[in-house]
């Protein structure tokens, strides 16, 4: 059936020349088909259609009082069908008039508006809808139009297939561009991943849709006026053959008129502070949090000084952000006061200009992608090394050497622009390392660091630590309805100190470190037989041994079943006490512990000691 449908769209492969209306040619500019499933536990469903007449149309019912909502009647009328397993019901669609298009564009007078249609399915399966009729503006002769949703409910998820954001006519020249952007119909976060196609039925020579949405045309196609029809699919990731995404069957469809024009004189629309959503076109992300005033000026630069500048939108915008214009200044501004917690939010705002009475001088369309999220507690960023070394591997503890001093910069952000760190401070539960230095917070607005240096003494070796670290933003002061309390979040790093290695300090000879360690040169030299000259300073040495080289100071050995710690002291001639002084893991050990077998010791034998 669905293949049989398609077929009577080969149709919409011809294209107009020129620019202006063919006599009797029709007008149908733009349409959207899409649906959502409000509660997935039942098969009701309701649809929303968007479409785009020449104002002219002899088919709206109630004349031209377009205050009030109106039908589609005429010329085959345009009709919307569901399709079921058993039964087809079709109906007249009523449009709810959103906006109209004044004097002075190509198309003349055109309006734009929404309709919706509920259907109750009798069980689960994936169904198709069509709105179809005639005739399409512009094109050659009765040229029919024909969108398609597929709806599918075989189960509770997905509930909803992509809404679609594009402008009924948009107009850039060869090899430009223009995106479709997809989000969920109520402006849900994260709703979906979504594919762009356009059928091969449908194709177009000279044009195609990338996997971000964007319909490209090619250097070489000719001015005048084509019709393009694309679907988009939400997409599922479950299952090993879906890494890549998997159909789910929830389709939407959009079909809307391109205007190719000759390069020139046109507005250009900017914003600040957006970062762009996609590298090769002219759309935008922006990111504000929940709290806090969301507020974007959209800078239209005109090509003439004295034109009056039209405006043509398609959005999807919650209720409280409003939208205003400035004519004199160029300037259209969004804004909400507080977008509060719990209202987070995906919002879509497109927009293309005209300058009056220039009709040719027409921008591109411009997509603002306005995302609100729930305001987070500042997040902590990358360890920092301050000695120029490269930060710690994730996952891996920070590493330091006896005798060796080292500093790292723990840094935190919020990433909420207007909010501020409050603190950053170490657990309370945390105590820091014996020596350890932690220097005052250094706060930036919603930035912060916190240095902490650390020379390990020689009784550090084998140690392990955790340092945790706690942040918090500001609490609600100006919306205090909106935000309760400060939001905190913590983070732990794993310390330890490498067993039976110690850094030489500056000047130190042999004998300085044998007796850091309570033993003598000779045993000192012979546990690093790389040293040549035992009585030279090894602190004055240019070679490898020189001040920061690292010298062993004992063995290691690995624990074995039944080793503990009074056991490995005695094997090894060790006091217990001696041992403990090399290895900072064990205290708060008892002698007759067991060690965890295979774990690394730090000994110096003396066979003087042992029995």
């Amino acid at each position: 059936m669905r293949q049989s449908r398609l077929q009577l769209l080969l149709a919409l492969l011809a294209i107009a020349g020129g620019f202006q209306r063919a006599q009797a040619s029709g007008h149908f500019i733009y349409g959207a088909i899409s649906w959502a499933r409000p509660d997935p536990s039942t098969y009701d469903v309701t649809f929303t259609i968007k479409s785009a007449w020449v104002k002219s149309y002899e088919g709206f019912a109630r004349g031209t009082n377009f205050s009030e909502p109106v039908f589609l009647t005429g010329f085959k009328t345009p009709t919307f069908t569901i399709y079921n397993d058993t039964t087809n019901r079709s109906t007249y669609l009523e449009i709810k008039v959103k906006s109209m298009m004044e004097p002075g564009e190509q198309y003349g007078d055109w309006i734009e508006g929404t309709s919706e249609v509920k259907n109750t399915y009798d069980g689960p399966g994936t169904y198709v809808a069509t709105f179809s009729g005639c005739c399409v503006a512009d094109a050659n002769g009765q040229v029919d139009f024909l969108l398609e949703t597929t709806v599918e409910l075989d189960k509770a998820e997905p509930a909803f297939s992509p809404s679609l954001m594009v402008l009924p006519v948009v107009y850039f020249s060869p090899g430009g561009s223009v995106t479709i952007p997809a989000l969920h119909p109520r402006g849900l976060l994260d709703a979906g991943t979504y594919r762009w196609e356009i059928p091969t039925a449908r194709t177009i020579p000279g044009f195609n849709v990338d996997s971000m949405g964007i319909v490209r045309a090619a250097g070489n196609v000719q001015h005048g006026t084509y019709h393009l029809y694309v679907e988009v699919s939400l997409l599922h990731y479950e299952g090993d053959d879906c890494t890549g995404g998997c159909l789910t069957g929830a389709t939407s469809s959009v079909f809307f008129t391109v205007v190719i024009l000759s390069p020139g004189l046109s507005p250009t629309l900017t914003t600040e502070d957006a970062d762009s959503d996609y590298s090769s076109s002219p759309d935008k992300i922006l990111i504000f949090r929940t709290g806090f005033p969301l507020h974007i000026d959209l800078n239209i630069h005109r090509t003439h000084a004295n034109s009056t500048l039209l405006l043509r939108t398609s959005s999807l915008l919650p209720r409280p952000l409003s939208v205003s214009f400035d004519q004199p200044a160029g300037v259209v501004s969004l804004g909400w006061d507080k977008p509060c917690v719990g209202e987070a939010v995906e919002a879509v705002y497109c927009i293309t200009v005209m300058e009056l009475p220039h009709t040719l001088n027409v921008s591109s369309q411009m997509c603002l992608r306005i995302r609100v999220l729930e305001d987070e507690a500042p997040a902590f960023k990358e360890l920092q090394w301050l000695d120029g070394e490269a930060g710690p591997v994730p996952g891996e503890p920070l590493t330091w050497i006896m005798g060796r001093e080292r500093s790292f910069s723990v840094n935190v952000e919020d990433e909420a622009d207007m909010d501020k760190v409050l603190s950053l401070d170490l657990s309370p539960d945390t105590p820091l390392p014996a020596g350890a230095d932690l220097l005052p917070t250094q706060f930036m607005g919603n930035t912060a660091h916190r240095v902490l240096k650390w020379l390990p003494l020689q009784t550090a070796g084998g140690g392990s630590y955790e340092l945790c670290f706690i942040t918090s933003d500001t609490p609600g002061v100006t919306y205090e309805s909106c935000r309760l309390g400060a939001r905190t979040a913590s983070q732990c790093y794993a310390v330890r100190v490498l067993a039976c290695r110690y850094a030489v300090r500056p000047q130190e000879s042999m004998s300085d470190v044998a007796a850091r360690f309570n033993t003598d040169w000779v045993q000192l030299w012979a546990l690093n037989p790389d040293i040549t000259s035992p009585d030279s300073q090894l602190g004055y040495r240019p070679d490898l041994h020189a001040r920061g080289a690292v010298v062993n100071t004992g063995h290691l050995y690995t624990a074995g079943s039944g080793d503990s710690v009074a056991a490995v002291a005695y094997k090894f001639g060790m006091t217990v006490k001696y041992l403990v002084n090399l290895n900072a893991n064990f205290r708060g050990m008892r002698d007759k512990d067991p060690l965890q077998e295979g774990s690394e010791v730090c000994i110096l034998p003396n066979s003087c000691l042992r029995d």
